[in-house]
């Protein structure tokens, strides 16, 4: 029997209820089983539809109607809404288009965007010219401004869905609609931006405001070759002198929906700029375009230097002035081989580099650049001192993996990076002098600011200038004795910059004397007595130390000296970390040591640190949240021990054996997100046995473990597989039991698609059991009746 209006209205009304209880609950199941009724999403929408019902009520309707679409709309899925009911929906989808919550309205338009992304062009091929058309029809007849500004809500939904399908005829025929839409879309907001500039009416301006929207997602994914089209290269004009009227506006006063027009401006020029460079550097506007926000880099340097919120509106701008610098920079060097989705003429792309090198990146315009971003975006904020200050752990941990397409300093460090490398012969012999010229002394926070700034551009530039300068000479000259001045308490802003530049140059140019240098340097720098070696310099020196001792050319016998104080001082800084992502920079410089160091470092220093482990374990079992990730490093530190200890290993039982079992038992709470390195861990504890040692009794039941990880883990199948090979040469005859059988018959459908890696293991172990067991007739039959024999001869051409 079908499901009526009334008993859907009546649940949707339950479910609504003020107090979550029963009645409430059972209300949402029967709404869950309901989904797949005939109906039920034509009826939502119903109810959806009555502006005479509780808005609440229509509220929840949209919801589950929205919901359902993504799930149910698609024909291939099971219970999908039936054809008739569709043409039903999509018949009523506009009736509310006069709808007064604005709420509803983006739900609404959420769903109409979903069915878009699934119906669009197949089954609904004349959507964008009838949006066309309508959106005409409100501004320049009917002057409905409700209509108008729902139209346009739902429109930009439908673009950015239909924009996201990478697959399939939506975005070619996106581009075959966009020269109908565009052109309403920019006399819409034309005639928009001319009546609230006039009258000031919020409502004209937040319609404009939508219009623009619109266009910001269509000109770019709508149009290979923007700069071709008269309507968007007189359309892009217009939003250059409406920028820069817009932010001379904003000097008088701010406003949030001012704030939001400019920012979409911005967003518009780099998605242009991303999506086709050549075209974007070919439009008349592009010149003007750049120096507006130049201009804007230049005349708010200050303002966004000393600004302290997040996001904050200069700040932003100058983010997107970088951005599109940054591409253009890119493209002049790679010669306009910058992206495989457009296919410009060979004749553009040299016109377009040609304008570039002569009006945009002269020697003067990229000297001043640089001047630029070091005086003012290089140099650490007033909030960045005071977030070190009040937050150190969360600001160099922020510092240490932070996006530089998001904030403005790492932006203009990586815009700054491009620079030097692109225009190297120009820029060399400029960033040198500047080094040379800005070794002031640090008397005052103003000029250590300063030379931190100058030392960025050194640091940066590691992969640029290795060639032109002497960094062995520089080390011992300039950066160790900078790091190592405590007369001030901002030395430690000096301190942290010597590790930066080690950071990056070691890797680069870095001899073996200089090295030695450096890690007395770090020792300095993690010396707890020495009350300006904070956490922040202490975390950014640990990080150091890790990239340091991970590089090509680290001699271990030259670190030896220094080993045990490193292994001390980290394990001492451990205690005095809060965060998660302090400990893990810890305790992966700790693994990568033990590592990088084996044989050379003793046995008491190795149990020094394993007796941390058990300890950080248990913490991390109160502190859930950071709970899978600390035991992850954890493991890795284990793992590494138990290869160093070697014969020794033995000593790590107390707590390797129990954490394999609680990490590799499909049954545990750890399997889901600790098996992976558990495995580790388990390989590592049997290749490094104790050769004197009689089989543990913990290490031989594990074996029933060995089947379950083949058939749940076939990703690291190598790994698991170098369990049973080291299984077969610690105890061959665990192969006798049904546990073997289990693994052979696991193995046996595994062999006609195992890849090569895991291929190499299976192999070393069959010829480690046959060479061992041949003779034994029970592990013969287990072989024959798990199928192993019979797939190893099929396996043979």
């Amino acid at each position: 029997m079908p499901i009526t209006y009334e008993e859907i209205l009546n649940v949707l009304n339950i479910a609504d209820g003020s107090e979550r209880g029963p009645l409430q609950q059972n209300a949402e199941q029967q709404l869950k089983a309901w989904e797949i009724c005939p109906g039920f999403h034509y009826t939502l929408q119903e109810i959806y539809l009555k502006t005479e019902l509780p808005l609440r009520v229509r509220w929840m309707a949209i919801i589950y109607f929205k919901n359902g679409i993504e799930k149910y709309w698609r024909s291939s899925r099971t219970n999908a809404i039936s054809k008739e009911e569709k043409t039903q929906i999509k018949a009523r989808l506009f009736y509310l288009i006069d709808e007064k919550n604005s709420q509803l309205t983006i739900q609404n338009a959420h769903a109409i965007a979903r069915i878009v992304r699934f119906d669009f062009p197949g089954e609904w091929p004349t959507l964008f010219d009838d949006m066309s058309k309508s959106l005409e029809d409100y501004v320049f007849n009917k002057g409905n401004l409700v209509a108008t500004n729902n139209l346009l809500v739902i429109l930009n939904q439908m673009i950015k869905a239909v924009s996201m399908v990478r697959i399939g005829r939506a975005r070619h025929a996106l581009q075959s609609k966009a020269p109908i839409l565009v052109p309403v879309l920019i006399k819409s907001y034309c005639k928009f931006f001319h009546m609230w500039t006039t009258s000031m009416d919020l409502t004209i301006m937040e319609i404009c405001y939508l219009c623009l929207k619109n266009l910001r997602r269509i000109i770019p994914e709508g149009f290979e070759q923007p700069h071709k089209n008269i309507d968007i290269v007189e359309f892009l004009k217009l939003t250059v002198s409406h920028l820069q009227g817009l932010v001379m506006e904003h000097e008088k006063y701010s406003s949030d929906l001012l704030e939001r027009y400019v920012k979409s401006y911005s967003k518009l020029y780099v998605n242009l700029i991303n999506h086709n460079p050549t075209s974007f550097i070919l439009l008349s506007c592009s010149q003007e375009i750049v120096s507006t926000f130049m201009t804007l880099l230049e005349s708010k340097a200050e303002v966004i230097y000393n600004s302290s919120e997040e996001n904050d509106f200069w700040e932003t701008l100058a983010l997107k002035g970088f951005l599109i610098l940054k591409k253009m920079v890119s493209y002049v060097y790679k010669q306009g081989a910058v992206t495989l989705k457009q296919r410009n003429d060979k004749d553009e792309v040299n016109n377009a580099i040609n304008k570039l090198k002569t009006d945009f990146f002269t020697k003067e315009v990229i000297f001043n650049l640089c001047d630029l971003i070091i005086t003012w975006y290089l140099r650490l904020k007033p909030s960045d001192l005071e977030s070190w200050l009040l937050e150190p752990e969360e600001w160099t941990n922020e510092e240490l993996s932070s996006s530089w397409e998001y904030q403005v300093r790492p932006c203009a460090e990586n815009f700054y990076m491009d620079l030097i490398k692109f225009f190297k012969d120009d820029l060399s012999d400029f960033v040198l002098n500047k080094i040379s010229n800005g070794l002031s002394n640090n008397d005052t926070v103003t000029n250590i600011l300063i030379k931190d700034s100058i030392f960025c551009t050194f640091q940066l530039s590691a992969d640029s200038i290795a060639d032109k300068v002497n960094f062995d000479q520089l080390l011992q000259q300039v950066f160790i004795p900078e790091g190592l001045k405590n007369d001030m308490v901002e030395n430690k802003i000096l301190k942290r910059r010597m590790c930066l530049i080690i950071n990056s140059w070691v890797v680069v140019n870095c001899s073996r004397e200089s090295r030695v240098e450096i890690y007395k340097l770090l020792i300095n720098f993690l010396d707890p007595t020495n009350k300006i070696n904070d956490k922040v310099v202490k975390l950014t020196a640990i990080q150091t130390l890790r990239t340091v001792i991970n590089d090509w050319d680290f001699n271990k016998q030259d670190f030896q000296p220094f080993l045990k104080e490193f292994v001390s001082l980290s394990i001492d800084m451990m205690s005095e970390m809060n965060f998660t992502e302090s400990k893990l920079y810890i305790l992966d410089t700790l693994s990568t040591l033990i590592e990088r160091c084996n044989p050379l470092i003793d046995q008491p220093t190795l149990i020094k640190i394993l007796q941390i482990v058990p300890g950080y374990w248990e913490k991390a079992n109160i502190e859930s949240s950071e709970e899978s990730i600390i035991k992850t490093s954890l493991l890795r530190v284990l793992k590494n021990l138990v290869v160093a200890l070697n014969q020794k290993s033995s000593e790590t039982y107390f707590i390797t054996l129990p954490l394999i079992k609680s990490c590799c038992t499909p049954t545990s709470e750890y399997y889901s997100l600790l098996s992976e390195d558990g495995y580790e861990l388990w390989s590592a504890i049997l290749q490094y046995y104790p050769i004197d040692l009689e089989p543990n009794s913990e290490v031989v039941e594990y074996f029933g473990l060995v089947q379950p990880a083949l058939v749940d883990s076939t990703e690291i199948l190598p790994t698991i597989l170098s369990i049973a090979r080291s299984y077969s040469l610690l105890i061959p005859k665990a192969y006798e039991t049904e546990y073997g059988v289990g693994i052979f018959r696991v193995l046996s459908g595994y062999l006609a698609n195992m890849r090569d890696d895991a291929f190499e293991v299976f192999i070393a172990l069959s010829d480690i059991l046959f060479l061992q067991e041949s003779a034994n007739e029970q592990f013969i039959t287990n072989l024959i009746n798990s199928g192993l024999i019979n797939a190893m001869v099929n396996y043979v051409p």
